[in-house]
C-alpha cells in the first residue's frame, strides 16, 4: 500500500494505528462485554481530529480526503468495530449536514459534532421500514411556522446518548419521492416530547455493543422552519446520497474486521502445534489464509476506488455498493474462517475473533442489506424498464 498513498495519508494512517493499538485495544473486550459507550475514547478520537477527519477547517475539521477516512476506520476497526462505527456516525452525519444544510446550521452543529461535544444521529430506519425507505410511516404536517412530526425511529446507532438527530419524515403522502423532508430534531431537554425527541430503551445486540443503540419516538414533536435540512420536499435524495457515501466507510469497517481477524488467525496459527509442529504448516490451513489475504486486498481496492470517484467529483453510488458487498461478505467470510482456526478457543470469549464474528454480520445489514446492494447493482447494468420511476 505504501507506494500508493500519500505522505499525510500514511501519516494519519500510522497516527490512527497508534491510537487504536495503544488507547482502544486494551478496552475492546471490556466495550463489548459491559455494553457501555466510552465518552472518554469518542472524545480522545475528537482530539485527534478522527471525528472531523472529512469535514472542512473552517468547520472545525481537518480537511482530508475520501481515502483518509478510510485508512482511518480499517485501523479503528481492526480492533474495535464499535470505536471505528462511532467515528464513522460523526463523519457521515457531519457531512450530510455540511451539503444539504444552511450556513447557520453548518456553524451552529459542525464544530461541536467534530470535537466530540455533540453526537448526531441518523433516523431513518423505522420497526417496519429498513431498506425500503420509501414505506417510512413517520410524518411531519405544517403547524403555524413550523412542523409537528410523530413517528417512532428504531436501531440508532448511539440512539441513547445523541442530542441531534436527522429525522426523514413523510410531509406528502401524494409526492412520491418528492414527499419526504429532512429535520434536525434536537433531544428533548426534560422528556417532553413536544419539545424534541425522546430516546427508548437501549438495544441489546449480538455485536457492534458499546454504541448505545437505542429508538427514538417522536410525540407531537415541534420543530421550527430553521430545523428543515435543505428544503421541504427534498429529504429523500439527500439521505439516498448519505447512504451512498455511508457504504463506503460501512465499507471500510468490514474491511479493519476483516484485517483484525486474519492477523489475529496469522498469529494464532504460528504458535499453536498439532501432530508435532505448528498448524501453520499445514496447507489446508495456508489456504484459509491465502484466501483471507486476497479478499482483504480486493476488498481495500474496491474501497479506495470508490473513495477516489467521490474525490474527484465522479459518480460513485455504483462503486460504493460494490466495495460495500465484497467487504462485508468478505469480513464475515474472513471471521468464519478465523474461528475456524482458532478451533474450541476460537468459541470463547476470550479470543478476538468471536467478538470479531459477531460485529462483522451487521456489515451485511446495515447501510442498505447486500440483497439491496446487488439490486442497486443489477440496475446500474441493466436498461431501465419503461416506465420505472427514477429516484
Amino acid at each position: 500500500m505504501e507506494p500508493l498513498l500519500t505522505e499525510e495519508q500514511q501519516l494519519v494512517r500510522d497516527t490512527v494505528r497508534r491510537f487504536a493499538e495503544d488507547r482502544v485495544a486494551p478496552r475492546a473486550a471490556s466495550i463489548d462485554r459491559d455494553d457501555a459507550f466510552p465518552w472518554d475514547l469518542y472524545r480522545e478520537m475528537a482530539d485527534l481530529g478522527i471525528l472531523g477527519l472529512n469535514l472542512p477547517e473552517g468547520y472545525g475539521g481537518a480537511g482530508a480526503d475520501e481515502i483518509t477516512m478510510s485508512l482511518a476506520l480499517e485501523e479503528l476497526a481492526r480492533v474495535s468495530g464499535s470505536m471505528a462505527n462511532a467515528a464513522l456516525l460523526a463523519k457521515l452525519q457531519s457531512e450530510l449536514i455540511h451539503r444539504a444544510g444552511s450556513e447557520e446550521q453548518r456553524r451552529r452543529y459542525l464544530p461541536d459534532i467534530a470535537a466530540g461535544k455533540l453526537v448526531c444521529l441518523i433516523a431513518v430506519t423505522e420497526p417496519d421500514a429498513g431498506s425500503d425507505v420509501a414505506g417510512i410511516a413517520t410524518r411531519a404536517r405544517r403547524d403555524g411556522d413550523g412542523w409537528v412530526l410523530d413517528g417512532t425511529k428504531a436501531f440508532m446507532t448511539m440512539g441513547a446518548v445523541g442530542e441531534l438527530a436527522v429525522v426523514l419524515a413523510r410531509t406528502d403522502t401524494d409526492a412520491g419521492h418528492r414527499g419526504f423532508t429532512a429535520f434536525l430534531v434536537e433531544r428533548s431537554p426534560d422528556g417532553d416530547p413536544s419539545r424534541g425527541f425522546v430516546a427508548d430503551h437501549k438495544d441489546e445486540l449480538m455485536g457492534m455493543r458499546g454504541l448505545a443503540t437505542a429508538g427514538i419516538s417522536l410525540r407531537g414533536t415541534r420543530v421550527p422552519d430553521a430545523g428543515v435540512l435543505g428544503a421541504p420536499g427534498e429529504g429523500f435524495p439527500a439521505v439516498m446520497r448519505s447512504f451512498d457515501n455511508g457504504r463506503i466507510v460501512i465499507a471500510s469497517l468490514a474491511l479493519g474486521l476483516a484485517a483484525g481477524a486474519m492477523a489475529a488467525s496469522i498469529d494464532y496459527v504460528g504458535q499453536r502445534e498439532a501432530f508435532g509442529r505448528p498448524i501453520a504448516g499445514f496447507q489446508g490451513v495456508q489456504f484459509m489464509l491465502a484466501d483471507m489475504a486476497v479478499d482483504v486486498s480486493a476488498a481495500r481496492l474496491l474501497i479506495h476506488h470508490a473513495a477516489r470517484l467521490k474525490d474527484l467529483g465522479h459518480p460513485f453510488g455504483m462503486a460504493a455498493s460494490q466495495a460495500k458487498l465484497f467487504a462485508s461478505d468478505a469480513a464475515v467470510r474472513t471471521a468464519t474462517n478465523a474461528v475456524q482456526l482458532h478451533g474450541g478457543y476460537g468459541y470463547t470469549k476470550d479470543a478476538a475473533v468471536e467478538r470479531i464474528y459477531r460485529d462483522a454480520k451487521l456489515t451485511q445489514i446495515y447501510e442498505g442489506t447486500n440483497q439491496i446492494q446487488r439490486l442497486v447493482i443489477a440496475r446500474q447494468l441493466l436498461p431501465r424498464p419503461r416506465g420505472e420511476r427514477t429516484r
